[in-house]
């Protein structure tokens, strides 16, 4: 029988902890940036505490495996500081990532009955949150129009971003774009799967995997859409000798594949047919990626420092391309920013996290979700976004 989990963290701390965790997704750091500063900070003094108040039972502290390689990028992070051509922009992104490394530190210390409970409470929200995409798509929107046309705005003729989210019906929720929220979305559609097979409640939280379905739908993202193919691919690969007793999982994962692949080639075909548009994202995402390249040619041992991407995209900007803060790739952004260390420790980071994850067959929704954010990263930037990107690493401290 599984040992359970020490007790370190008392249930007042731990319903702080939840409540700031329910509250994330509510509040955008674009739009509050002032909020964000105040978030982090408060993450990581209950980090903090919790490591202080448990000195004493120091045996009992769980130290993961992971943290190795976590605690590698983090130095990453602090030596690229030191030469960084930005220093605050550095400042503020290490202390971003201490504030996502601290909370998988805190989770990773809860017990089995505190698991359970965040696990439903990230559901709940991602419920309430699709909720509210689903009313904004059918409904919001077009209250939007409508005051657009009876102010004579112009926000239409002047903004492109504005005319894609209202007149292409794209959902967004409460996050700064569909591509984020997509993100958002995709790990907590795993999850709410993973509450039915580990029978944390009953079918009813079924009800939750659909609003979550269907809101990830609304976003029209198609890195949403191919990061859920690639993840169902990689559930039939890695499970297919122990999924053969169960082929309906088998047969719905392939219907779900072809089904997503033809509203792709449905709604997405000009994307796909015409690369020569510059305003084409897959254009877009190409010249962000030689930008990139083209960074890490001329920084690759140190990086420009933490946060500074942006900083330097106009001097290796190609083609048509717009500006942007993130590479839209995980790997090329973090070696771009914090050097040949930083792409170290990240891929060590996905190494470890790999290798474990395929010893732990009881954790498999919770391991898929954390696989298919991270394929979602390879063409967007949602892990660099602390709404989305700090559940990644909650997750990673549940699983691990």
């Amino acid at each position: 029988m599984e040992k359970e989990n020490p007790k370190l963290l008392s249930f007042p701390v731990f319903y702080l902890l939840l409540s700031v965790i329910f509250l994330r997704p509510f509040i955008s750091g674009l739009a509050y940036p002032a909020f964000e500063t105040y978030y982090e900070s408060f993450i990581i003094s209950i980090a903090l505490a919790v490591l202080l108040l448990s000195a004493q039972r120091f045996r009992e502290l769980k130290i993961n495996t992971l943290i190795f390689p976590i605690l590698l990028l983090l130095a990453s992070y602090v030596i690229s500081t030191v030469t960084s051509i930005n220093i605050y922009n550095s400042i503020k992104e290490t202390l971003k990532l201490l504030s996502y490394i601290s909370v998988f530190f805190i989770v990773s210390q809860i017990d089995g009955r505190q698991k359970i409970i965040l696990i439903k409470t990230m559901v709940v929200t991602a419920s309430i949150i699709s909720l509210y995409s689903i009313y904004q798509y059918f409904w919001g929107y077009q209250h939007t129009l409508n005051y657009i046309k009876k102010t004579n705005m112009d926000l239409l003729s002047i903004s492109s971003y504005s005319r894609d989210i209202l007149l292409s019906k794209r959902a967004i929720g409460t996050f700064p774009s569909p591509n984020i929220l997509g993100g958002y979305l995709i790990m907590m559609f795993f999850l709410s799967l993973a509450t039915v097979k580990n029978k944390i409640s009953d079918k009813k939280w079924l009800i939750s995997s659909f609003l979550i379905a269907t809101a990830m739908v609304l976003t029209k993202s198609m890195g949403t859409w191919l990061s859920v193919i690639l993840t169902l691919i990689v559930l039939i690969a890695v499970s297919y000798n122990r999924l053969e007793k169960q082929r309906w999982l088998i047969a719905i994962s392939s219907i779900l594949i072809f089904l997503i692949l033809l509203f792709i080639i449905l709604n997405r075909r000009e994307y796909l047919m015409n690369l020569e548009n510059p305003e084409n994202s897959i254009t877009q995402r190409l010249n962000y990626w030689r930008a990139a390249i083209g960074i890490i040619k001329d920084h690759s041992f140190l990086g420009v420092g933490p946060g500074n991407f942006q900083e330097v995209f106009l001097k290796y900007k190609t083609g048509l391309s717009t500006n942007t803060r993130y590479a839209h790739n995980i790997f090329l952004h973090i070696w771009s920013e914090a050097g040949v260390l930083g792409f170290t420790g990240i891929s060590f980071l996905l190494f470890s996290l790999f290798l474990k994850g395929l010893k732990k067959d009881g954790q498999k929704f919770i391991l898929l979700a954390i696989i298919a954010f991270l394929l979602h990263n390879l063409i967007d930037n949602t892990y660099f976004i602390p709404e989305a990107g700090l559940f990644w690493w909650i997750l990673m401290g549940l699983a691990f």
